[in-house]
């Protein structure tokens, strides 16, 4: 089988979106499946690298907004049309990748529809009104795709009900989940330092993020607990505006911008060094800094929103609170670091949910039998897939 994907996400990855292509595709591979990967390069030529047996074509991008999707679709239409002869099926990957008319069988696998995600920005910045503005034109080139491939997956319950907005059935559309590499992400016996106390989040520092949520919600934590630490990995254009307000609010000495970590071992180390992990965010798909956290054990306090209502069940896995709300995940954060009995119980059960459903041996397995699937004209494959009733 020889499966090409597409994606406008950069590689190697940096955050959600390109892990999850970069872990599928080196799942597949070690699968016998023959993969490999078209993404957004630079204003320089079509150029092709391989990387762990995956050749990635890295073609021309120039932001041209708001149609900077439509250019980079010419130079991609050069390379799928070159590469069609040794390709039995396209795999896409939503939000704004280019598509192109082929012959071969197609899938998207959709994270998240910018009509969704733009909901839950507010134009109230340079960014959020780019994305407003930007909003027609990627309606109506995601409508556009979803109409015209053979086949729609969806990576939350929560993203396939969103696709009604295109005129999508969301019964027709598998839901096949986000995947932990297990071999990074794994508990490994060692226990959070007491005497230096934290609490962790990882994330673009963007709109619909909720950091400032976290930062708020930090000034009422640190009056009960002066001694804990919040850790903010990430970057991104709200840096500047975060650093502010923190400085604002004089949490100088307990809440810290840690920057993108780069080193998935260190990563790792901090997701098990913490005394819970904190998923604040308006608006996610399915985030896999989430599902990480939850394979090393950790308590997780999320919003009730989108994805995190597929993995995190309250009181049994995880504790979930109301977006927009830092008073309710400020009591929640008390309550874990009041209740040690509480929080193992969470981390253990946690884990465990990763293991029996979104680690990506098993996420893996079921895009192939979705690939097998749609090569044999079958219908849509439900094995490992969860449907609207």
């Amino acid at each position: 089988m020889r499966i090409c994907i597409v994606t406008s996400e950069s590689l190697p990855p940096r955050e959600g979106i390109g892990f999850y292509v970069w872990n599928l595709a080196r799942y597949l591979v070690s699968d016998g499946i023959q993969v490999q990967i078209i993404t957004r390069g630079s204003a320089s030529p079509t150029s092709l690298k391989i990387v762990d047996n995956i050749p990635i074509w890295r073609v021309p991008f120039v932001p041209v907004y708001p149609y900077h999707v439509h250019m980079h679709g010419l130079f991609v239409n050069q390379v799928a049309q070159k590469l069609a002869p040794t390709v039995d099926l396209f795999h896409f990957h939503s939000p704004l990748v280019p598509w192109f008319n082929t012959s071969r069988p197609t899938l998207i696998t959709v994270h998240t529809p910018m009509k969704a995600d733009a909901a839950s920005i507010p134009a109230n910045s340079l960014l959020g009104l780019l994305v407003h503005l930007q909003l027609p034109v990627s309606h109506r080139l995601e409508q556009s795709m979803f109409h015209r491939a053979d086949r729609l997956v969806a990576v939350a319950s929560s993203v396939a009900h969103e696709l009604t907005e295109y005129g999508v059935d969301p019964r027709k559309v598998a839901v096949l989940g986000n995947g932990v590499d297990t071999k990074s992400f794994f508990v490994d016996g060692s226990a959070p330092d007491e005497n230096s106390p934290y609490v962790f989040t990882a994330g673009r520092l963007g709109p619909r993020k909720g950091i400032e949520d976290l930062i708020c919600c930090a000034e009422q934590v640190i009056r009960i607990f002066p001694r804990l630490r919040f850790l903010i990995a990430g970057s991104g254009a709200f840096q500047q505006r975060l650093q502010a307000e923190i400085q604002r609010r004089k949490l100088d000495a307990n809440v810290f911008l840690i920057g993108h970590i780069e080193d998935r071992a260190h990563m790792a180390d901090l997701y098990r060094g913490a005394m819970a992990y904190i998923h604040p965010a308006h608006y996610e798909g399915l985030p896999t800094v989430l599902l990480e956290a939850m394979a090393c054990a950790r308590p997780v306090i999320a919003t009730a929103v989108s994805g995190a209502l597929d993995v995190v069940q309250h009181e049994q896995n995880g504790l979930l609170v109301a977006p927009r709300a830092p008073n309710e995940m400020a009591t929640a954060i008390i309550r874990l670091l009041q209740d040690p009995a509480l929080s193992t119980r969470l981390g253990a059960s946690a884990c465990q949910t990763i293991e029996d459903r979104y680690s990506w041996r098993i996420v893996a397995q079921n895009y192939r039998a979705q690939y097998e699937s749609l090569l044999s004209g079958a219908q849509p494959c439900r094995t490992g897939s969860r449907q609207f009733a």
